[in-house]
């Protein structure tokens, strides 16, 4: 071998070898991974859906493609002005990307208004 080709060979090594951990990093295994850790004041559960699964929960998040943020609860519930704040997280994977979700609503009844069955245990 050349010395060329040795050198074009040890930088194409050591970029393979340096592009690896990036690529490996912002990729999310699973592309039918349904899976959330919610949490509503000190509770915290696991949801975890199948791709057709027919728990409420599911069904909500399935109809909002997996984003907690874009969930809609029914449009014919009436709350009151009650202050009593609920905070509000989900974090996890839907079909292979990350949502990150954290809300604080003035009460339970907003909350389910909000979000549907996705943050009731």
């Amino acid at each position: 071998m050349t010395m060329r080709r040795l050198v074009c060979l040890a930088v194409l090594s050591c970029t393979a070898f340096t592009a690896a951990p990036a690529e490996a990093a912002t990729r999310v295994p699973g592309r039918n991974l349904r899976l959330f850790l919610i949490t509503v004041g000190p509770k915290t559960g696991m949801l975890s859906c199948a791709p057709r699964s027919t728990k409420p929960a599911c069904v909500a998040l399935a109809k909002a493609g997996g984003d907690p943020a874009r969930l809609a609860g029914p449009s014919d519930m009436a709350c009151t002005m009650e202050y009593n704040p609920v905070h509000v997280k989900a974090m996890g994977v839907w079909d292979g990307r990350r949502h990150d979700y954290d809300r604080t609503f003035s009460n339970g009844c907003e909350m389910a208004a909000s979000t549907g069955p996705v943050f009731q245990f």
